[in-house]
């Protein structure tokens, strides 16, 4: 049962990676596109002011949308971080459990106390870790709000322009 959530968070993650991938690049090519065209003008009431405006929302969400990547790669850290705490904290108990054990990197006599110890400091560990990933997840979360939000008021401002440019021709 494990293995079949672990292969549905896989499945899961690669898909939430690839459209951010393809949003930060559809962003990034209408921010191109319409950079390109922009002619810079007097600011006014007039078409070419809310194409300013929609390629200062699409560097916004350009910006917010790598900003979420980089995040989701801290994410990642913290995710490894925390299974390999969780392996020495299980390894930790079993020590306890059998009364000692021999360490298999070096070949020491690990104590119970010394075993106990390491298992509070994994449990500490665990707790800053899992702090950690609950402040990453909701700047991911507002992030991936941010920039999606800034990419539709983006486009609302192309379409406005472009029906404010047909009104004023």
């Amino acid at each position: 049962m494990a293995q079949r959530s672990f292969d549905a968070f896989k499945l899961w993650k690669d898909a939430q990676l690839k459209f951010d991938y393809y949003m930060v690049g559809l962003i990034a090519a209408v921010f191109t596109y319409t950079a390109s065209k922009f002619i810079p003008q007097k600011i006014a009431f007039s078409q070419n002011s809310f194409e300013l405006l929609a390629v200062v929302f699409l560097a916004i969400s350009f910006y917010l949308g790598l900003k979420r990547l980089e995040i989701d790669l801290v994410i990642q850290t913290i995710s490894l971080k925390k299974t390999e705490n969780t392996e020495m904290l299980h390894v930790a108990r079993q020590n306890v459990l059998s009364g000692g054990s021999q360490n298999l990197d070096d070949g020491t006599y690990i104590s119970v106390e010394e075993a106990e110890k390491r298992a509070i400091e994994c449990q500490e560990i665990k707790a800053k870790l899992d702090e950690a990933l609950k402040v990453q997840a909701k700047k991911s979360e507002k992030l991936f709000k941010f920039r999606n939000r800034a990419l539709a008021i983006a486009l609302f401002l192309i379409v406005f322009s472009k029906v404010l440019g047909v009104y004023f021709i």
